[in-house]
C-alpha cells in the first residue's frame, strides 16, 4: 500500500509519501514516489504516485516528452508550456493512456 498525501498550509505546500515497494514477501526494497517537475520563477509541479512502479516511470519519463497535440497550427502542449493546471491534467492524462495503450494488455 502506497501513502501519499499533500498539505495546505499558511506557509506553504507539503508532500509525502512513503517510499517502499513490494513484489514478493521477501522482496522489499525504496523507490522514490514523489516527482517534482521544476523551472525556476515559472512552475513548481509536484506529482504523487501510487500503484505499478513501471506505470509511474513509464508516465513519469513520457511527461518529459509528451506534446499534446491540438487543432490547427498551434504548439503542441507539455508540462512545460501549459499555461494552466487544467492543461497539466489534460497532458498527464495523455502520457496514462499512452502507457495503457501500449502496455495494457501484458499488464
Amino acid at each position: 500500500m502506497t501513502y501519499c498525501v499533500a498539505i495546505k498550509l499558511n506557509a506553504g505546500l507539503v508532500f509525502l509519501s512513503d517510499s517502499r515497494t513490494n513484489a514478493g514477501l521477501d522482496q522489499i526494497s525504496t523507490f522514490r514516489k514523489i516527482i517534482v517537475y521544476e523551472r525556476s520563477d515559472d512552475r513548481f509541479i509536484v506529482l504523487l504516485t501510487a500503484g505499478n512502479l513501471s506505470i509511474s516511470q513509464s508516465v513519469r519519463e513520457i511527461l518529459q516528452i509528451e506534446r499534446l497535440k491540438e487543432d490547427g497550427d498551434a504548439e503542441p502542449l507539455t508540462i512545460w508550456n501549459a499555461t494552466s493546471m487544467f492543461d497539466v491534467a489534460r497532458v498527464l492524462g495523455a502520457a496514462i493512456r499512452r502507457v495503457h495503450q501500449r502496455d495494457g494488455e501484458s499488464l
